[in-house]
């Protein structure tokens, strides 16, 4: 599996939770190396830009003034604004039956500018279909698509002008204001019609209440919760003679709770819930995506179509409009089948070592490193022995979301994936290769199946095999290698390829 499709998150957390990082000047590299945002002294700031058009953009500048977030917008970035017109504004204030800024709370201005700004460079080229490539300064994702040659962000707004560079970022130009998405996959989905028979087989079995949790305590502060929703809409179901939940009912379960999961109800329904959150660029060529109880998965294929487990014969696959719906705790797509459930298939299983909630909730998340000294305590699912365990950090060099752990000298080092589906598998590793290479003895469950010589492989080769294994029930294993030659390690992920 290559890492086309996937869009990069180069920060996790809210501006004004971390203006630190929002005005940090660099990003560390190998070694020393540092990357910059080329200041260019003939442009303006992207505040001044604003400032200085005022008869297009002196309502947003009054915003920026205001809310004090025009500080944020001199340091060096770089950043992206979309920047609603004046008479974008105007249109924003009658839909709230106000006629200025200062007849709205200054908590709510200051969601809305966040809600237009992201850390990172966003150009036109860059806009695929499904979101942009940043998360924006809420934490949220914005959806993009097309509409013949027109850029469209979440559904709303045009771009009308776009790509103007000013010395720490890109402004582009929209004709519709963005407004917060605030509703949970669940409410979002709730405010368009015809989807009235799905959201009542999500309440009766209870997915509903998980669904709509948007954050969660977490340490001292909150996490959020990232779903994917595979909605059915009611036209669908009335051709299969379903013209209600009873009709869903009586088509699916087979026992008296609802909320039970192996009610074949309940069984159905989980399999539209996906964790994490895919947009259409979010899917990788070929991969499998959990659901929300990780028992199950299914399967995407990215060709000249978005195919979900296509075999020879057919697919389900998505409408577009009803597509990329976003949400605050994920994406919404309408699919065009009834999406049976099916169990699991043998297929090939790819899980990056840095693919952890805990790991991903920290700010060095895709953008720097960061050491980590107690290998039993500070996350879940890795556990180490040794002076440290990096989070490392290497765009452009093969890696998998450009990040990877590394480890040096003699180590162990041992990660928990999530449930396999039976079967019988090669296991292989990828590796970016340094310097000092290591050789490692490979356990799987506590058992040793082999070792590992990383002399053997190549830079951006690939993946080297650790050995085969047999499972016979769907469960989580783990992975652990220890050295038995000192070297560094830098471990990018694991794969399951099943055997033929």
């Amino acid at each position: 599996m290559e890492t086309t499709g996937y869009r990069k998150q180069w920060y996790s957390i809210p501006f004004r939770l971390g203006v630190l990082l929002a005005i940090m000047t660099f990003m560390v590299q190998c070694g020393d190396d540092v990357i910059e945002w080329e200041l260019k002294s003939t442009e303006m700031v992207i505040t001044d830009y604003v400032y200085n058009n005022p008869e297009q953009f002196s309502e947003f500048g009054n915003l920026l003034e205001y809310t004090g977030i025009e500080n944020l917008l001199r340091v060096r970035g770089p950043f992206t604004l979309l920047l609603p017109t004046d008479e974008a504004m105007r249109a924003y204030y009658e839909s709230k039956k106000v006629s200025s800024y200062t007849e709205i709370d200054k908590e709510m201005l200051e969601d809305l500018v966040y809600n237009h700004l992201f850390q990172g460079q966003i150009t036109a080229g860059s806009i695929g279909q499904g979101a942009l490539l940043y998360k924006n300064g809420l934490g949220d994702y914005v959806a993009s698509e097309f509409s013949g040659i027109e850029i469209l962000i979440n559904k709303t707004a045009i771009i009308i002008k776009r790509d103007i560079p000013t010395s720490n970022g890109y402004v582009h130009h929209i004709d519709h204001v963005l407004e917060p998405v605030t509703g949970s996959v669940v409410e979002e989905l709730a405010t368009y019609p015809g989807y009235s028979i799905f959201l009542d087989g999500l309440e009766v079995t209870g997915l509903s209440d998980t669904l709509n949790i948007i954050e969660f305590p977490y340490g001292s502060a909150t996490a959020r919760t990232r779903y994917t929703l595979l909605a059915v809409p009611d036209t669908l179901y009335q051709r299969h003679g379903i013209n209600s939940i009873d009709d869903l009912i009586d088509r699916y379960s087979d026992s008296e709770d609802l909320t039970a999961l192996e009610n074949g109800l309940y069984k159905y329904m989980v399999y539209h819930c996906l964790n994490e959150t895919y947009y259409f660029n979010d899917l990788a060529p070929n991969d499998i995506y959990y659901l929300i109880t990780f028992d199950n998965n299914l399967n995407i294929k990215v060709d000249d179509d978005y195919r979900i487990n296509p075999t020879d014969s057919s697919f389900t696959g998505f409408y577009y409009d009803l597509s990329n719906i976003p949400a605050k705790n994920g994406a919404i797509h309408t699919v065009n089948t009834l999406l049976e459930n099916k169990p699991p298939d043998p297929q090939t299983i790819i899980f990056q070592t840095t693919d952890f909630f805990d790991l991903q909730q920290g700010p060095y998340y895709l953008n720097y490193y960061q050491r980590f000294y107690d290998g039993e305590n500070t996350f879940e699912f890795i556990k180490w022995e040794g002076e440290f365990m990096l989070y490392y950090l290497k765009p452009s060099h093969n890696l998998m979301d450009d990040d990877c752990l590394n480890m040096n000298g003699h180590f162990e080092i041992e990660i928990t994936t999530k449930k396999v589906p039976k079967g019988d598998y090669e296991l292989s590793g990828f590796f970016f290769m340094g310097s000092g290479f290591p050789e490692m003895a490979v356990y799987v469950d506590g058992e040793r199946i082999g070792n590992v010589d990383l002399e053997d492989g190549t830079w951006g080769g690939s993946p080297l095999k650790f050995g085969d294994v047999s499972f016979t029930e769907t469960e989580r294993h783990t992975i652990r290698l220890v050295s038995v030659r000192p070297g560094g390690l830098f471990w990018d992920y694991v794969r399951f390829t099943p055997k033929v």
